[in-house]
């Protein structure tokens, strides 16, 4: 772990002497040891206020500040009205005291908390940095500041009109007295000028190091909504989009201006890369570029809020598909929330670690080839809304954590996002700029991996490219799912992978890409959207009480467009819309090449819609529209990767899945938003048996009711009738042995293994005695797949065996 990032607010330590505040510093780290101790580097973020600190500092340490001693909305007079609450009692409504004698504090007494963490934290023998949050909206403290004098840079409307503060807002004059401009602010200065200049200031009289910059603030003017200066959630407007880019890395650059040195963390946005382009002109890649030198966001807290992991993983995968210079990728996990009165382990996540599992299932493909991923590691917060730091938490969160830590991704999954993240930029700031392509790149991830495609391995473009010919071993093996080419070099890479035997699944209008189009057996036609009728020749993969609808509405706005192709003359499709005029587009497409590779290509409809007042897109009714999510799904069951699905209706969401790799082993990694859906696996090497479960093979397939949040090692697959199996860990029991699983229920089954990397040999018994250091030894052959060595059993085999190595 290259550093461990604890964030934390001033609430433990009101009123405390130094000695009571060392001691609370000292629990503090006492409680997070074991994450402690794998870390290279530690940094201790305060949550002090909401950056009013920052910007109302006048210079005098001795000066009050306000800070963050509230629970609920600090500033609810700007937000919305609540008609669910007329008399204004919810935390949304109004703000509580965390205790009643709870007062402003001066600078000086925050420097003093500062130092202290810093001597305690120094004790540990590691580099530590010290930083403070600054966050644009007024949930954690009143500010007169935002709210007051400087109204004018709070163009957003996140939490209500003129709520949060925007990055290239411009300021109007104050005479006020403030640190950086001692005779008042001059009229036009930017939000980057006055925010660099007094934070380098207050970090000097404070001894700071690092300033996090929250809630998307630095990133456009909507960054927790769909909706942006661009998009009105039906109407994109992508003539503003060059001004808007400029105004943003301009804050960048004043702010750079005046604060050159100190580091900057940043939270990012809620939402992807492909969104943030469409609606804000967010330029991450002229960011990431632009020597700004800000470590890049981590995952956005959409799960803990929820549920969402789709946005939430996609928005991720397509942050780190490229990283600043010498940058890493950040993980970050909802603990405590110190401001609503909730703690998402103990509450929102139900101490489940399914925010845990699937986030660090991720792995991003470098340019060399090496599958990367989370560096570095922050948590949030470490005390709770009343200031306190219970037990509870720290001691079981740690073991999670530090297990998906040593278990993160070492290659590529067997699903992979080829990410077009400099097309995507391309797209937006050229002379044609096609806004409603990049938001459909994202929904549509967004949508499958909600649909429980296992999605969580991503590479660029540009790594693509610079890997040359080595694409062919990195993902040898792998599904490549990637958006419709932007552009001819686009077009012309996705059919190389395909004319060397790659599988390919690709998603979205094919108005850019007229070879793949013909090849795939279709014509350009006018688009078309509204009620659609669909006609579906793919075998059915889940098992749903309610019958699915035949129908959806096509929305233009959120699918990239209206469906434009249709089947050329001779051309039979597994997949067909009629629209109301009666006319026929294709919803999918399939060739294969010479070589045993596949083109199989879905349009990705998505029937969704933006109610007013709502963050995110809504489905539509799943019971009347026709579930086009499972699409994805049923296309990788041919290539051998079978998920599915038994529930009762429509309506229940289905699980999100992810499998990775580590030490040439499967892990799989799930979250049930809904426990009595069952779900059903199979893989091209067999049926895959989670290490510490039972399961019945049905059809092929092991069938799982899980938990919440699980994650569960798998090594051994078998191909055998169906019936009743289980695999369990055993204790290693004899000299030389370093692991063992049992393997019970087998009946003329075939089971392949995958080995730990560098591990010995292998033995499987069968059926072994007491005290189980002999038995029939099966031979078992090596096979060399795309995704590692094999070992299979060169006969069936009945009963139980024993696998030792």
């Amino acid at each position: 772990m290259k550093n461990l990032n604890l964030e934390v607010t001033l609430k433990p330590y009101y009123g405390l002497d130094e000695t009571g505040i060392r001691a609370a510093c000292g629990d503090a780290l006492r409680q997070w040891t074991s994450l402690l101790l794998r870390a290279e580097a530690v940094s201790i973020m305060f949550w002090a206020s909401d950056g009013s600190e920052i910007l109302d500092y006048t210079g005098d340490i001795d000066a009050e500040m306000e800070w963050a001693r509230f629970i609920g909305n600090g500033n609810a007079h700007v937000h919305h009205t609540i008609p669910a609450d007329p008399e204004g009692k919810s935390l949304h409504a109004r703000a509580y005291l965390y205790r009643d004698d709870a007062r402003p504090i001066t600078y000086r007494r925050f420097a003093l908390i500062i130092r202290i963490w810093r001597e305690a934290a120094s004790a540990l023998g590691k580099p530590v940095r010290i930083g403070l949050a600054f966050d644009p909206g007024g949930e954690f403290a009143p500010s007169s500041f935002k709210y007051e004098r400087h109204r004018e840079v709070c163009l957003a409307n996140t939490m209500g009109k003129a709520s949060f503060v925007c990055c290239y807002g411009i300021l109007n004059a104050d005479t006020r007295r403030y640190a950086g401009f001692p005779d008042g602010i001059p009229q036009d200065t930017s939000m980057g000028t006055f925010l660099g200049r007094q934070f380098k200031l207050l970090a000097r009289d404070l001894s700071l190091d690092f300033l996090w910059l929250s809630n998307g603030f630095g990133f456009g003017m909507e960054t927790w909504m769909t909706n942006g200066p661009l998009f009105d959630g039906t109407t994109f407007s992508p003539e503003r989009a060059p001004e808007t880019r400029d105004r943003i890395l301009g804050f960048w650059r004043d702010f750079r201006r005046e604060c050159p040195d100190l580091g900057v963390m940043t939270r990012g946005t809620n939402l992807g890369t492909g969104t943030d382009l469409s609606s804000d002109a967010t330029p991450l890649r002229e960011l990431y570029a632009g020597g700004f030198d800000f470590e890049p966001p981590p995952n956005s807290p959409w799960a803990a809020l929820n549920g969402d992991f789709g946005i939430e993983i996609a928005g991720y995968m397509s942050r780190i598909a490229e990283l600043p210079p010498d940058k890493n990728a950040l993980f970050r996990f909802y603990i405590h929330d110190p401001w609503w009165l909730n703690s998402p382990w103990l509450d929102r996540y139900e101490r489940q670690p399914h925010d845990i599992y699937l986030p660090l299932s991720v792995g991003r493909v470098t340019a060399e080839g090496r599958t990367d991923c989370a560096q570095n590691l922050s948590l949030l917060s470490i005390d709770n809304s009343y200031g306190k730091m219970p037990e509870v938490v720290p001691s079981e969160v740690s073991p999670h954590l530090l297990r998906a830590w040593e278990e993160r991704p070492d290659e590529p999954g067997p699903v992979v996002w080829l990410y077009p993240f400099d097309e995507l930029h391309d797209a937006m700031f050229g002379a044609q700029p096609n806004p409603g392509r990049l938001f459909h790149t994202d929904w549509f991830a967004r949508e499958a991996l909600n649909d429980g495609v296992p999605l969580n391995t991503v590479v660029s473009t540009r790594a693509w490219a610079a890997l040359g010919d080595r694409v062919n071993t990195v993902f040898a093996g792998r599904i490549i799912v990637t958006p419709t080419p932007f552009d001819a070099a686009g077009e012309s890479r996705l059919l190389a992978w395909a004319d060397a035997g790659g599988k390919l699944l690709v998603y979205g209008s094919l108005d850019q890409a007229p070879r793949l189009r013909e090849r795939l057996g279709l014509r350009a036609v006018t688009p078309l959207d509204g009620a659609v009728e669909v006609s579906s020749d793919l075998p059915a993969l889940d098992t749903i009480q309610q019958p699915a609808a035949a129908t959806y509405t096509h929305q233009t706005v959120m699918s990239g467009g209206g469906l434009g192709e249709a089947p050329a003359e001779g051309t039979q499709l597994p997949l067909t819309g009629r629209t109301e005029t009666s006319e026929l587009r294709a919803l999918a497409a399939r060739c294969d090449t010479a070589t045993g590779g596949a083109i199989d290509w879905l349009r990705g409809p998505l029937p969704m819609r933006i109610p007013p007042n709502e963050h995110l897109p809504q489905r539509d009714d799943p019971a009347s529209t026709f579930p086009l999510s499972s699409l994805a799904r049923q296309l990788l069951d041919k290539y051998g990767w079978h998920i599915a699905f038994t529930a009762v209706t429509q309506s229940q969401r289905h699980p999100v899945l992810a499998i990775h790799r580590r030490s040439n082993g499967w892990f799989f990694s799930g979250y049930m938003p809904d426990t009595t859906v069952e779900i059903a696996l199979r893989t091209p090497f067999g049926t895959p048996l989670l290490l510490g479960m039972e399961t019945w093979i049905r059809d092929g397939a092991s069938t799982y009711r899980l938990q919440r949040g699980w994650r569960n090692e798998c090594r051994v697959f078998v191909e055998q009738p169906d019936g009743w199996v289980r695999c369990i860990e055993e204790l290693p029991g004899q000299i030389g042995v370093s692991r063992r699983s049992w393997v019970h229920g087998l009946k003329d089954a075939t089971v392949r293994f995958f080995p730990p990397t560098g591990s010995g040999p292998t033995t499987l018994w069968l059926n072994p005695q007491w005290p189980f250091v002999t038995g029939e030894s099966i031979p078992l052959r090596e096979i060399v797949t795309p995704h590692g060595p094999m070992l299979e059993t060169a006969r069936p085999i009945s009963g139980t065996a024993l696998l030792s190595w």
